[in-house]
């Protein structure tokens, strides 16, 4: 699907297969202090029209990975945990943006959430954990 980025976002090169679909997902400023958005399309919502809870958690995933990736300077890394909290919906057209924040790292863990917003409006929230393959 062909979607023009928002102002001021570049288009995140995704690799993986399921997110590709989803996709695309937009991404603005430096590695370690990226902003994600993606714009709601009619794949992303459920019969009520409005987003499907699992296409949060995708962009979620897709997101805070590529943050997860930036903090582990791009070594292999994967979700152990995420804890997700639905405060508001979204419908079609609308901007879904969100700034990671990483809360802490160690040797072979990285700790990020983020709050999900539309229009400055918090609609999800999430705490995940990561695992750094290979740091043991």
């Amino acid at each position: 699907m062909t979607v023009s980025p928002p102002p001021g976002f570049t288009q995140t090169h995704l690799i993986d297969p399921f997110e590709i679909h989803v996709g695309p997902v937009f991404e603005q400023g430096p590695k370690g202090a990226r902003r994600f958005a993606f714009v709601v399309d009619a794949r992303h919502v459920n019969m009520r029209g409005i987003i499907h809870g699992g296409m949060l958690m995708t962009f979620a995933d897709a997101a805070l990975g590529q943050a997860a990736w930036d903090a582990c300077d791009h070594a292999n890394c994967v979700t152990l945990n995420m804890q997700s909290q639905f405060l508001a919906p979204a419908k079609i057209g609308d901007l879904v943006e969100v700034a990671p924040v990483l809360t802490r790292r160690t040797r072979s863990l990285i700790f990020l959430r983020g709050d999900f917003t539309v229009r400055g409006e918090a609609i999800y929230s999430v705490s995940s954990v990561w695992k750094i393959l290979g740091a043991d």
